[in-house]
């Protein structure tokens, strides 16, 4: 029971930052130009663990609701969970830091891709669209989300979260 209660209040804060970043910088948030400060957020996802691959999900739902490109946005969550999951499985059986580079990278290429497509629709050059979202999400989720993921590191966030396992050697007698 604390387990589950833990992962739903881990999901419930990342949703509500990441849709709260979206929301209240919607200039920067929804459009063919746009760099979604929130995407940051993705690079701790693989230190909150499944509950931030949730949390990412919910809150680029709830963060598109407000879109002007509703409901099209909306379908944004499928790609934005498989790629959160990427991101947070990729790390978990590497356990190597730079993985958060790469995969945030294929997040921002991907994310390109589905957001170019759906704003072709409304008419956005597809090509142009792609290449400007991809840019504005690697330098969210790879130029600020790196340097947030070695900083929560630093500071022992999955200490705090109680993620972090010990390794507790266990001598046997003679």
């Amino acid at each position: 029971m604390q387990n589950k209660t833990k992962i739903i209040a881990l999901m419930s804060i990342y949703a509500a930052l990441y849709a709260a970043l979206v929301i209240f910088l919607p200039g920067l948030s929804y459009g063919p130009l746009q760099v979604r400060i929130a995407d940051c957020l993705i690079a701790a996802v693989p230190l909150l663990g499944f509950a931030g691959v949730l949390g990412h999900t919910l809150g680029v739902f709830i963060a598109n609701i407000p879109s002007p490109f509703i409901p099209f946005d909306l379908l944004n969550t499928i790609p934005s969970f498989i790629m959160s999951f990427v991101v947070y499985y990729t790390y978990k059986k590497t356990n190597n830091n730079y993985t958060i580079i790469a995969t945030c990278s294929a997040y921002s290429v991907v994310l390109g891709i589905t957001v170019g497509y759906m704003l072709s629709y409304f008419g956005a050059p597809l090509l142009e669209t792609i290449m400007y979202i991809t840019i504005g999400n690697i330098i969210a989720s790879v130029l600020l989300g790196w340097p947030l993921f070695k900083l929560l590191k630093k500071i022992g966030i999955q200490h705090w979260i109680g993620k972090e396992t010990k390794n507790i050697e266990v001598k046997q007698d003679e």
